[in-house]
C-alpha cells in the first residue's frame, strides 16, 4: 500500500499518517488519540546511507510484540510483553545498503503503553555517520540520523 493509498478493513480506512516526532518515541495511542488493544501499528521511514555500511546495530524499545525489517528482511522479533525503558533489545550485525534502505516496524499493543523505539549505532553505540532518514524516499531534503 503507497502512503497515498487508503484500504479498508471491517468499514473503517485505513491509511498512511505522516508523524513529525522529536524524541525518538513513536507512541501509538497518542498518533491515534485513543488507546487500542486489539490493532497492529506499521511505521516506515528511510535510510539513505552515503556508503554500505554492515556490521551496526538497531536498538529497539517497545512494550509488546514487534517485528522489524530493513530492506524486506526481517531483523528482529519479540515475543513478549515489556515495558518500554528505553532501547533494552538488540538488533546485531545489521546492514545497510549504499543508497536508500526500507525500515518497517510492526508493533502490537501491550497492557503497557503501545510504543516503540529504535536507534542505529555502531558496535559502540555511537551515532552512525552518513546515514540520513527521510519519509519519503524520494525526498531532496532529509533529516539526519540523531542519537537519543
Amino acid at each position: 500500500m503507497s502512503r497515498t493509498q487508503a484500504r479498508f478493513t471491517q468499514g473503517r480506512e485505513l491509511k498512511w499518517q505522516e508523524v513529525a516526532l522529536e524524541q525518538p518515541l513513536l507512541d501509538f495511542n497518542a498518533i491515534l488519540g485513543r488507546e487500542s488493544t486489539q490493532s497492529v501499528a506499521y511505521a516506515v521511514c528511510y535510510l539513505r546511507s552515503e556508503a554500505p555500511q554492515p556490521g551496526l546495530e538497531m536498538l529497539v524499545g517497545g512494550d509488546r510484540e514487534a517485528k522489524l525489517y530493513l530492506n524486506g528482511k526481517e531483523v528482529y522479533r519479540a515475543h513478549a510483553t515489556r515495558h518500554h525503558a528505553g532501547f533494552p533489545h538488540h538488533a546485531p550485525n545489521v546492514a545497510l545498503n549504499a543508497g536508500l534502505n526500507a525500515l518497517v516496524l510492526k508493533v502490537i499493543p501491550g497492557t503497557f503503553d503501545w510504543k516503540a523505539s529504535i536507534c542505529l549505532t555502531d558496535t559502540q553505540g555511537n551515532p552512525v555517520k552518513g546515514v540520513q532518514v527521510t519519509l519519503d524516499p524520494d525526498a531532496k531534503e532529509k533529516a539526519d540520523l540523531k542519537k537519543p
